[in-house]
């Protein structure tokens, strides 16, 4: 299947699911990652989900609870993402290019190298870590030279054996589903290395 079919096939998936569904997932997605020791950083990187995507709120109100600090993307000139603290009261509106980005001073485009959790949407991710995103390349950019473990949420069903993926793809250690958090392993025949849950 290529790129483009499969970004179809999930997005359709994704939109049959109900609200009640929806929000079950987002509660089971932060349950996880929360109980996990990679969620002890100091400082997250994570996206603020939008429309189908797993929702991502429960998961930021677990993790500044906890007292962690919370920066989220915004975009930047040359279709690069800047970065933006994230706090309850955060004013949020929507980007050109849609995504909810909070006001605040600008972090740079480098602001990854501080974090020690960065969390990403995907639309899958394969048992070697290879994501498929929405095809723009932001993260693909972001992510070249990050040190800090990165992990893509996604449904259970959208975590495959195998996606397409290019050399400029840059893997995750890591994925979160509503069933459990997984290590992915460099081989992609081998699968999942584990779960924490």
């Amino acid at each position: 299947m290529t790129k483009d079919a499969l970004r179809e096939q999930v997005l359709r998936d994704r939109a049959a699911r109900s609200p009640q569904l929806r929000a079950v997932v987002a509660d089971a997605l932060a349950s996880h990652l929360l109980a996990s020791a990679v969620s002890r950083a100091d400082r997250v990187a994570c996206y603020l989900s939008m429309g189908t995507e797993p929702g991502t709120g429960p998961l930021i109100t677990g993790l500044l609870q906890r007292g962690a600090e919370i920066i989220v993307p915004v975009g930047a000139p040359g279709n690069l993402l800047d970065w933006v603290r994230f706090e309850p009261t955060s004013v949020l509106r929507r980007s050109p290019i849609g995504i909810p980005e909070p006001d605040g001073p600008r972090l740079g485009t480098d602001a990854l190298s501080t974090v020690g959790l960065v969390i990403i949407p995907a639309l899958a991710v394969d048992h070697a870590g290879y994501r498929i995103g929405r095809g723009a390349g932001y993260y693909d950019r972001a992510l070249v030279g990050v040190t800090a473990p990165v992990c893509a949420v996604v449904h259970a069903a959208e975590l495959m054996e195998s996606v397409p993926h290019e050399d400029h793809d840059v893997p995750v250690q890591l994925a979160v589903t509503e069933a459990g958090l997984f290590r992915v392993s460099p081989d992609a025949t081998r699968g999942p290395a584990g779960s924490s849950s």
